[in-house]
């Protein structure tokens, strides 16, 4: 009997060293925690945004500790800490950060600096202070922002109007432009004018008033800077008209949009036309409002007034208010956004300046449309055309023949509409036809950064 119980013993003995012996060997484990990612800027601005991530699959992060240092300078810019259980460890096996700080309030300066990493995991080692990984990563602190200077002279804006602001930065940033209000126009650089910058501007036909106009940029490290610019707000009247919606125009039109557009109300051709007038129209403006946002050519094309449709007369004007009547009811409104033109039946279209074909296609209420980039966001729509001479992708010349004249969409009869738009909003092509006024808001610009170049390599 006491033979058993001392194996029984020495079996219990055996268990408690074998646990123990696990208990301490798993413990006291010597592996440190790990960095799974590390990601930031090349450079860190002002606000600063680090996302890392740690992980330790056996005894469970501890403690994570950022600290930053220069030239003497030390802070701590992150510091966390969780529970740790004598037995579990902690819990927390896997996590990231995302750390934001402000190294320019900490007192840090433009230039080097040392990033030190620092995370400790739950174990027994050390004194019961756990195992530590330790990295240290040099770090670019660029604190000051790009300054601006405006190199262009007051600015006329009028509702349905653009121009164009030239200005100058002191270092490459991540994006630049014009903010008016709550619309930013991005800004652009060209390759035949190195070391400065161009916005083209423009005012939706909407908009009566301007709060704040600003050029913006954002540098690599992430550093804002803004400077107001001068400008002149002018009112501008635009006409009204009525239009009667006939049977015969309703029957004439309607079907030609039924078989594209089913969601088009097919059993009363009045109701169709309502639904063609507002929700489409709607539709296709923002589409081209949307194609016209961002130049996708890396030059600038419209430093001549945009050509006219030959021969033509003007049949309606950009911002003509137009008030629609079936009969004596009401049946909607809307704002004419081009220039009619009407010419011979079948007329040829040339392009109004050089550009890229972006869009040929059929456009809803403007028919079989083609839309021209011109550069630095300025675009050319020609809208109710027969057959198309070009193709999207296509390169084409001013005065290139790139369609003909016809009747296709909402068009009541043979004519051209042609629309401009900048960096997605419509604006008045009258503007863009009118020679002084293409020389003094942008021929005289571009000629003045030419100057300035010359001046500065003759020093």
């Amino acid at each position: 009997m006491k033979r058993i119980l001392s194996i029984f013993l020495l079996i219990a003995v055996l268990l408690v060293v074998i646990g123990l012996s696990a208990l301490f060997f798993y413990k006291f484990e010597g592996s440190p925690p790990k960095i799974l990612r590390l990601s930031m800027p090349e450079r860190l601005g002002r606000h600063a945004k680090i996302s890392l991530t740690v992980a330790d699959e056996r005894s469970g992060i501890r403690e994570v500790l950022l600290v930053l240092t220069q030239k003497g300078r030390q802070e701590v810019i992150f510091h966390e800490v969780f529970p740790v259980d004598r037995l579990r460890g902690s819990a927390v096996r896997e996590k990231s950060f995302e750390i934001s700080f402000e190294p320019l309030k900490m007192g840090f300066r433009s230039g080097e600096a040392l990033l030190l990493i620092q995370v400790t995991d739950g174990s027994w080692r050390n004194g019961l202070k756990g195992n530590s990984l330790v990295a240290k990563k040099k770090v670019i602190l660029d604190l000051e922002p790009a300054r601006i200077v405006v190199l262009s002279n007051l600015h006329y804006l009028v509702p349905g109007g653009s121009n164009l602001v030239v200005y100058r930065l002191s270092e490459p940033v991540r994006y630049h432009g014009v903010r008016i209000d709550d619309l930013f126009f991005r800004g652009y650089e060209l390759p035949s004018y190195p070391g400065a910058c161009f916005a083209l501007i423009a005012l939706p036909i909407e908009k009566k008033s301007v709060s704040n106009m600003i050029i913006e940029a954002v540098d690599q490290a992430g550093n804002k800077s803004n400077l107001p610019i001068p400008y002149y707000l002018k009112r501008k009247h635009y006409r009204r008209d009525v239009i009667h919606i006939s049977d015969g125009f309703l029957k004439r039109k309607i079907p030609e949009f039924l078989d594209r557009y089913p969601e088009i109300p097919h059993t009363n051709l009045l109701k169709a036309f309502i639904y063609i007038n507002s929700v489409l129209r709607t539709k296709n403006n923002e589409q081209i409002s949307k194609i016209c946002r961002q130049s996708r050519v890396d030059d600038f094309y419209a430093t001549k007034a945009l050509l006219r449709l030959p021969r033509s007369a003007t049949r309606s004007l950009f911002g003509d208010h137009r008030t629609y009547y079936y009969g004596k009811e009401k049946i909607g409104e809307a704002t004419h956004l081009g220039i009619d033109l009407a010419s011979v039946s079948g007329a040829p279209v040339p392009a109004a300046a050089e550009g890229q074909v972006v869009f040929a296609d059929y456009l809803g209420i403007y028919g079989n449309t083609i839309i021209l980039d011109h550069g630095l966001g300025l675009f050319t729509l020609y809208a109710h055309l027969a057959g198309f001479t070009v193709s999207e992708g296509d390169h084409v010349k001013r005065g290139q023949l790139i369609a003909y004249t016809d009747t296709t969409g909402l068009a009541g009869g043979d004519h051209l509409h042609f629309g401009t738009i900048v960096q997605g909003i419509f604006v008045d092509p009258i503007e863009w036809f009118d020679p002084q006024w293409v020389r003094t808001r942008i021929t005289e610009k571009l000629e003045m950064v030419k100057a300035s170049q010359k001046g500065s390599a003759g020093l």
